[in-house]
Protein backbone atom coordinates (compact mmCIF):
# COMPACT_ATOMS: atom_id res chain seq x y z
CA UNK A 1 0.00 0.00 0.00
CA UNK A 2 1.04 3.54 -0.53
CA UNK A 3 1.27 6.41 1.79
CA UNK A 4 -1.99 7.02 3.07
CA UNK A 5 -1.69 11.18 2.81
CA UNK A 6 1.04 13.39 1.55
CA UNK A 7 0.21 15.35 4.58
CA UNK A 8 4.49 16.32 5.23
CA UNK A 9 4.15 18.31 2.12
CA UNK A 10 4.75 22.38 2.32
CA UNK A 11 2.79 24.92 1.97
CA UNK A 12 5.43 25.73 -0.49
CA UNK A 13 5.72 22.38 -2.12
CA UNK A 14 1.98 22.05 -2.78
CA UNK A 15 2.19 25.37 -4.67
CA UNK A 16 4.78 24.54 -6.67
CA UNK A 17 3.08 21.24 -7.66
CA UNK A 18 -0.02 23.29 -8.56
CA UNK A 19 2.21 25.39 -10.62
CA UNK A 20 3.57 22.86 -12.38
CA UNK A 21 -0.13 21.57 -13.43
CA UNK A 22 -1.45 24.94 -14.22
CA UNK A 23 1.35 24.63 -17.07
CA UNK A 24 -0.21 22.11 -18.76
CA UNK A 25 -3.87 22.66 -18.27
CA UNK A 26 -6.00 24.11 -21.28
CA UNK A 27 -5.57 27.91 -20.93
CA UNK A 28 -8.90 28.91 -23.48
CA UNK A 29 -10.88 25.85 -22.28
CA UNK A 30 -14.53 25.77 -22.18
CA UNK A 31 -16.32 25.78 -19.16
CA UNK A 32 -16.71 23.73 -16.82
CA UNK A 33 -12.57 23.93 -17.08
CA UNK A 34 -12.08 20.56 -15.43
CA UNK A 35 -8.26 21.29 -15.22
CA UNK A 36 -9.08 24.47 -12.85
CA UNK A 37 -11.18 22.75 -11.05
CA UNK A 38 -8.66 19.77 -10.71
CA UNK A 39 -5.93 22.46 -9.58
CA UNK A 40 -8.25 23.96 -6.75
CA UNK A 41 -9.66 20.23 -6.01
CA UNK A 42 -5.60 18.99 -4.84
CA UNK A 43 -4.80 21.03 -1.58
CA UNK A 44 -7.63 19.20 0.24
CA UNK A 45 -8.06 16.21 -2.29
CA UNK A 46 -4.35 15.12 -2.51
CA UNK A 47 -2.27 16.68 0.65
CA UNK A 48 -4.98 17.20 3.47
CA UNK A 49 -4.46 20.54 3.56
CA UNK A 50 -6.66 23.59 2.48
CA UNK A 51 -4.65 26.16 0.81
CA UNK A 52 -5.87 29.89 0.16
CA UNK A 53 -5.77 30.55 -3.80
CA UNK A 54 -5.73 33.93 -4.69
CA UNK A 55 -5.99 34.01 -8.92
CA UNK A 56 -4.88 31.86 -10.93
CA UNK A 57 -1.56 30.06 -9.77
CA UNK A 58 2.04 30.95 -11.12
CA UNK A 59 3.23 28.59 -13.35
CA UNK A 60 6.43 26.47 -11.90
CA UNK A 61 8.14 25.28 -15.45
CA UNK A 62 10.16 21.73 -15.23
CA UNK A 63 13.73 23.21 -14.67
CA UNK A 64 12.51 24.64 -11.22
CA UNK A 65 10.45 22.25 -9.82
CA UNK A 66 12.79 19.81 -8.41
CA UNK A 67 14.44 22.27 -6.00
CA UNK A 68 10.84 23.87 -5.10
CA UNK A 69 9.76 20.32 -4.39
CA UNK A 70 12.86 18.34 -2.70
CA UNK A 71 14.17 14.91 -3.28
CA UNK A 72 11.09 13.43 -1.43
CA UNK A 73 10.39 10.63 -4.04
CA UNK A 74 7.02 9.99 -3.23
CA UNK A 75 6.43 13.29 -3.78
CA UNK A 76 8.07 14.04 -7.24
CA UNK A 77 5.98 10.54 -8.12
CA UNK A 78 2.71 12.07 -6.98
CA UNK A 79 3.72 16.03 -8.61
CA UNK A 80 4.09 14.02 -11.80
CA UNK A 81 0.93 12.08 -11.44
CA UNK A 82 -0.64 15.63 -11.02
CA UNK A 83 0.71 17.21 -14.20
CA UNK A 84 -0.17 14.14 -16.55
CA UNK A 85 -3.91 13.97 -15.08
CA UNK A 86 -4.03 17.48 -14.97
CA UNK A 87 -3.18 17.66 -19.18
CA UNK A 88 -5.94 15.72 -19.59
CA UNK A 89 -8.33 17.33 -16.93
CA UNK A 90 -9.92 19.19 -19.97
CA UNK A 91 -10.96 16.31 -21.78
CA UNK A 92 -8.27 17.33 -24.70
CA UNK A 93 -5.40 15.46 -26.31
CA UNK A 94 -2.63 18.22 -26.67
CA UNK A 95 0.75 17.48 -27.89
CA UNK A 96 2.24 20.27 -26.72
CA UNK A 97 1.14 19.75 -23.40
CA UNK A 98 1.57 16.26 -23.53
CA UNK A 99 5.39 17.01 -24.11
CA UNK A 100 5.61 19.75 -21.47
CA UNK A 101 4.65 16.55 -19.20
CA UNK A 102 7.29 14.32 -20.66
CA UNK A 103 9.15 17.69 -19.80
CA UNK A 104 8.68 17.76 -16.11
CA UNK A 105 8.54 13.70 -15.53
CA UNK A 106 12.45 14.34 -16.81
CA UNK A 107 13.44 17.31 -14.60
CA UNK A 108 12.08 14.76 -11.68
CA UNK A 109 13.50 11.79 -12.88
CA UNK A 110 10.06 9.66 -13.14
CA UNK A 111 10.57 6.74 -15.18
CA UNK A 112 7.56 5.34 -14.43
CA UNK A 113 5.29 3.06 -17.01
CA UNK A 114 2.84 6.19 -17.69
CA UNK A 115 5.55 8.42 -18.95
CA UNK A 116 5.71 6.05 -21.75
CA UNK A 117 1.95 6.27 -22.34
CA UNK A 118 1.95 10.08 -22.70
CA UNK A 119 5.37 10.08 -24.84
CA UNK A 120 2.91 7.64 -27.07
CA UNK A 121 -0.12 9.90 -27.18
CA UNK A 122 1.97 12.77 -27.52
CA UNK A 123 3.24 11.14 -30.65
CA UNK A 124 -0.13 9.85 -31.88
CA UNK A 125 0.47 6.61 -31.63
CA UNK A 126 -2.70 5.98 -29.76
CA UNK A 127 -2.80 2.32 -30.43
CA UNK A 128 0.47 1.65 -28.88
CA UNK A 129 -0.49 3.54 -25.75
CA UNK A 130 -3.67 1.99 -25.38
CA UNK A 131 -2.52 -1.38 -26.12
CA UNK A 132 -0.05 -0.74 -23.29
CA UNK A 133 -2.50 -0.10 -20.99
CA UNK A 134 -4.94 -3.01 -21.33
CA UNK A 135 -1.91 -5.13 -21.03
CA UNK A 136 -0.63 -3.39 -17.86
CA UNK A 137 -4.50 -3.52 -16.49
CA UNK A 138 -5.01 -7.18 -17.24
CA UNK A 139 -1.70 -7.83 -14.86
CA UNK A 140 -3.21 -6.31 -12.22
CA UNK A 141 -5.74 -8.42 -12.15
CA UNK A 142 -4.56 -12.09 -10.77
CA UNK A 143 -5.59 -15.42 -14.13
CA UNK A 144 -7.55 -12.81 -16.10
CA UNK A 145 -4.73 -12.82 -18.87
CA UNK A 146 -3.72 -15.75 -21.63
CA UNK A 147 -0.19 -16.57 -21.83
CA UNK A 148 0.14 -13.28 -24.31
CA UNK A 149 -0.77 -11.04 -21.48
CA UNK A 150 -4.30 -10.08 -22.99
CA UNK A 151 -6.95 -10.37 -21.21
CA UNK A 152 -9.17 -13.69 -21.06
CA UNK A 153 -12.52 -12.21 -20.50
CA UNK A 154 -15.09 -14.39 -21.67
CA UNK A 155 -14.14 -18.28 -20.84
CA UNK A 156 -17.30 -19.57 -20.25
CA UNK A 157 -19.88 -21.61 -21.96
CA UNK A 158 -21.97 -22.49 -19.43
CA UNK A 159 -22.03 -26.01 -20.15
CA UNK A 160 -19.68 -27.69 -18.49
CA UNK A 161 -19.66 -29.75 -15.53
CA UNK A 162 -16.81 -26.99 -14.04
CA UNK A 163 -18.68 -23.89 -15.22
CA UNK A 164 -22.19 -25.24 -13.71
CA UNK A 165 -20.12 -25.22 -10.42
CA UNK A 166 -18.84 -21.84 -10.38
CA UNK A 167 -22.38 -20.56 -11.45
CA UNK A 168 -23.86 -22.76 -8.58
CA UNK A 169 -21.48 -21.13 -6.18
CA UNK A 170 -22.37 -17.60 -7.24
CA UNK A 171 -26.34 -17.96 -7.68
CA UNK A 172 -25.73 -19.54 -4.06
CA UNK A 173 -24.85 -15.95 -2.52
CA UNK A 174 -28.85 -14.97 -2.70
CA UNK A 175 -28.86 -17.61 0.46
CA UNK A 176 -26.31 -15.42 2.60
CA UNK A 177 -27.69 -12.96 5.40
CA UNK A 178 -28.51 -9.57 4.21
CA UNK A 179 -26.40 -7.23 4.84
CA UNK A 180 -23.32 -9.62 4.04
CA UNK A 181 -20.89 -9.02 1.06
CA UNK A 182 -21.94 -11.94 -0.44
CA UNK A 183 -25.29 -10.85 -0.81
CA UNK A 184 -24.88 -7.36 -1.54
CA UNK A 185 -21.95 -8.79 -4.25
CA UNK A 186 -25.22 -11.09 -6.13
CA UNK A 187 -28.11 -7.99 -5.37
CA UNK A 188 -25.64 -6.01 -7.21
CA UNK A 189 -25.12 -8.55 -10.13
CA UNK A 190 -29.13 -9.04 -10.15
CA UNK A 191 -30.04 -5.63 -10.28
CA UNK A 192 -27.68 -5.00 -12.97
CA UNK A 193 -28.69 -8.15 -15.28
CA UNK A 194 -24.90 -9.21 -14.99
CA UNK A 195 -24.43 -13.22 -15.64
CA UNK A 196 -22.68 -14.93 -12.66
CA UNK A 197 -19.10 -16.28 -13.65
CA UNK A 198 -19.75 -19.44 -14.66
CA UNK A 199 -22.94 -18.84 -17.28
CA UNK A 200 -22.82 -18.28 -20.76
CA UNK A 201 -21.19 -14.92 -21.95
CA UNK A 202 -20.45 -14.22 -18.01
CA UNK A 203 -17.05 -12.13 -17.50
CA UNK A 204 -14.03 -14.46 -15.72
CA UNK A 205 -14.07 -14.82 -12.31
CA UNK A 206 -10.95 -13.43 -11.89
CA UNK A 207 -12.22 -9.85 -13.47
CA UNK A 208 -15.56 -9.46 -12.16
CA UNK A 209 -15.11 -10.69 -8.64
CA UNK A 210 -12.24 -8.14 -7.46
CA UNK A 211 -14.29 -5.39 -10.18
CA UNK A 212 -17.90 -5.89 -8.80
CA UNK A 213 -16.37 -6.67 -5.59
CA UNK A 214 -15.26 -2.87 -5.54
CA UNK A 215 -18.03 -1.34 -6.70
CA UNK A 216 -19.80 -2.85 -3.75
CA UNK A 217 -16.88 -1.79 -1.32
CA UNK A 218 -16.47 1.57 -2.30
CA UNK A 219 -19.95 2.50 -2.81
CA UNK A 220 -19.45 3.81 -6.53
CA UNK A 221 -22.54 2.61 -9.26
CA UNK A 222 -22.20 1.79 -12.58
CA UNK A 223 -22.93 4.68 -14.39
CA UNK A 224 -19.85 6.38 -16.71
CA UNK A 225 -19.03 8.29 -13.90
CA UNK A 226 -19.26 5.23 -11.24
CA UNK A 227 -16.70 3.17 -13.79
CA UNK A 228 -14.62 6.17 -13.69
CA UNK A 229 -14.32 6.37 -9.93
CA UNK A 230 -14.04 2.47 -9.18
CA UNK A 231 -11.19 2.14 -11.24
CA UNK A 232 -9.85 4.81 -9.63
CA UNK A 233 -10.31 3.84 -6.60
CA UNK A 234 -8.84 0.54 -8.27
CA UNK A 235 -5.75 2.22 -8.71
CA UNK A 236 -5.36 3.76 -5.53
CA UNK A 237 -5.92 0.65 -3.69
CA UNK A 238 -3.38 -1.26 -5.66
CA UNK A 239 -0.72 1.12 -5.86
CA UNK A 240 1.34 -0.79 -8.73
CA UNK A 241 0.93 1.11 -11.73
CA UNK A 242 -1.92 2.77 -10.32
CA UNK A 243 -1.66 5.66 -13.03
CA UNK A 244 -0.47 3.43 -16.20
CA UNK A 245 -3.17 1.02 -15.58
CA UNK A 246 -6.16 1.96 -13.76
CA UNK A 247 -6.18 6.05 -13.96
CA UNK A 248 -5.23 6.99 -17.31
CA UNK A 249 -7.10 3.98 -19.40
CA UNK A 250 -10.79 5.18 -17.43
CA UNK A 251 -9.86 9.01 -18.21
CA UNK A 252 -9.56 8.27 -21.48
CA UNK A 253 -12.01 6.48 -22.00
CA UNK A 254 -15.02 7.71 -19.85
CA UNK A 255 -13.85 11.85 -20.35
CA UNK A 256 -11.50 11.86 -23.05
CA UNK A 257 -13.82 9.70 -25.31
CA UNK A 258 -11.39 7.56 -26.66
CA UNK A 259 -12.21 3.82 -26.51
CA UNK A 260 -9.66 1.97 -24.70
CA UNK A 261 -10.97 -1.25 -24.38
CA UNK A 262 -14.22 -1.83 -26.69
CA UNK A 263 -17.03 -1.05 -24.77
CA UNK A 264 -17.48 2.31 -25.97
CA UNK A 265 -16.14 5.76 -25.61
CA UNK A 266 -17.31 8.43 -23.69
CA UNK A 267 -17.42 12.21 -22.88
CA UNK A 268 -17.08 14.00 -19.87
CA UNK A 269 -17.37 11.91 -16.90
CA UNK A 270 -14.17 13.66 -14.86
CA UNK A 271 -15.09 15.09 -11.50
CA UNK A 272 -11.81 16.35 -10.40
CA UNK A 273 -13.21 16.34 -6.56
CA UNK A 274 -15.06 13.30 -6.66
CA UNK A 275 -11.67 11.80 -8.35
CA UNK A 276 -9.32 12.92 -5.82
CA UNK A 277 -11.50 11.19 -3.41
CA UNK A 278 -11.58 7.97 -4.87
CA UNK A 279 -8.00 8.03 -5.37
CA UNK A 280 -7.53 8.82 -1.51
CA UNK A 281 -10.12 6.18 -0.24
CA UNK A 282 -8.61 3.72 -2.67
CA UNK A 283 -4.75 4.92 -0.94
CA UNK A 284 -6.46 4.20 2.53
CA UNK A 285 -7.95 0.86 2.17
CA UNK A 286 -5.90 -1.47 4.08
CA UNK A 287 -6.35 -4.33 2.05
CA UNK A 288 -5.89 -5.22 -1.61
CA UNK A 289 -8.34 -7.34 -3.39
CA UNK A 290 -6.41 -7.68 -5.98
CA UNK A 291 -3.63 -9.49 -4.32
CA UNK A 292 -3.70 -13.04 -5.55
CA UNK A 293 -4.28 -14.19 -1.71
CA UNK A 294 -7.45 -12.43 -1.59
CA UNK A 295 -10.35 -15.01 -1.40
CA UNK A 296 -13.81 -13.89 -2.09
CA UNK A 297 -15.76 -16.67 -0.55
CA UNK A 298 -13.67 -16.53 3.10
CA UNK A 299 -15.05 -12.84 3.14
CA UNK A 300 -18.44 -13.11 1.98
CA UNK A 301 -20.25 -14.28 5.14
CA UNK A 302 -19.18 -11.20 6.62
CA UNK A 303 -21.43 -8.16 7.12
CA UNK A 304 -20.69 -5.73 4.59
CA UNK A 305 -20.24 -2.53 6.45
CA UNK A 306 -17.84 -4.33 8.92
CA UNK A 307 -15.54 -5.60 6.09
CA UNK A 308 -15.58 -1.75 5.30
CA UNK A 309 -14.22 -1.20 8.77
CA UNK A 310 -12.03 -4.12 8.52
CA UNK A 311 -10.40 -2.62 5.42
CA UNK A 312 -10.54 0.90 6.80
CA UNK A 313 -12.52 1.90 3.83
CA UNK A 314 -13.49 5.85 4.19
CA UNK A 315 -17.09 6.35 3.98
CA UNK A 316 -18.72 7.44 1.09
CA UNK A 317 -19.83 11.00 1.45
CA UNK A 318 -23.46 11.57 -0.43
CA UNK A 319 -21.89 14.32 -2.41
CA UNK A 320 -18.53 12.69 -3.19
CA UNK A 321 -21.23 9.43 -5.19
CA UNK A 322 -21.17 9.08 -8.94
CA UNK A 323 -23.82 10.99 -10.57
CA UNK A 324 -25.68 10.12 -13.71
CA UNK A 325 -27.45 7.17 -15.24
CA UNK A 326 -26.56 3.75 -14.68
CA UNK A 327 -25.09 2.44 -18.03
CA UNK A 328 -24.58 -0.83 -17.39
CA UNK A 329 -27.67 -2.25 -16.85
CA UNK A 330 -28.85 -5.31 -19.30
CA UNK A 331 -32.22 -6.58 -20.16
CA UNK A 332 -31.78 -9.68 -17.60
CA UNK A 333 -31.76 -6.73 -14.89
CA UNK A 334 -34.09 -7.75 -11.51
CA UNK A 335 -34.24 -4.04 -10.24
CA UNK A 336 -36.65 -5.68 -6.93
CA UNK A 337 -33.86 -7.87 -6.24
CA UNK A 338 -32.95 -7.45 -3.16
Amino acid sequence: MESRTLGTATDGQIRATLGAMSAVVAPDAAPPRRGAQLIAATPQGVFGRTLRLDGPVPVVPPDLLPRALGADPALRARAGELVAIAALADAVIEPDRLGLVLDYAAALGIEAAWVGQVADLAAGRYDRALADMVRRNTATFPGLGDPHGDPDLFPYSGRTDADKRVAAAFAGLEAYPHGSFGHAFWVHFRRHGFRFPGQEGAFRDAFAVPHDGLHVLSGYDTSMQGELLVSTFTGGMHGRDALAAHLLPVILQWHVGVEVNGIGAQHGALDPRKFLVAWQRGRTQSVDVLDPRWRFFTVAPRPLEELREDYEIPALADADRASGPEVNVTAEADPAAA
